[in-house]
């Protein structure tokens, strides 16, 4: 059984389980863990914005991702301000319509998940 089974696991780490070790690959907005980084970045990106508003993403451009010791995404996302405040406990935000108050950015998220210790850590995050 062990004759057979070990060069079945060698070959299976030996290729990444099927990722590719070098490339970032396309994946689905809406992809469970996409969600779950993309909810990860945004709570970051509110953390460290000195605006009383809290932003949200309002529309997901591209997301890929790498295998790296866990999965790392790169996120292009459009986010904007939103009617809630920081503090508040709104799960329902809409986006400011008043030029006034409106802002949005684009903004790129890196953000990797170390898989066995089930971490987000924040790569890079640059908006404009």
């Amino acid at each position: 059984m062990w004759k057979l089974a070990f060069p079945f696991l060698a070959v299976l780490l030996a290729v990444g389980f099927g990722q590719e070790p070098e490339g970032l690959i396309e994946v689905a907005a809406n992809d469970p863990e996409v969600q779950e980084a993309l909810r990860f970045a945004i709570d970051e990106y509110n953390k460290a914005s000195t605006d009383i508003y809290l932003y949200k993403a309002i529309k997901v451009i591209k997301v890929q991702r790498k295998y790296l010791e866990g999965y790392q995404y790169t996120i292009i996302v459009i986010i904007a301000r939103t009617l809630c405040k920081k503090g508040s406990m709104g799960n329902w935000c809409p986006p400011f319509m008043n030029p006034d108050k409106a802002q949005s950015y684009r903004c790129k998220f890196v953000v990797h998940n170390n898989g066995w210790l089930g971490r987000w850590v924040m790569v890079e995050q640059r908006c404009s």
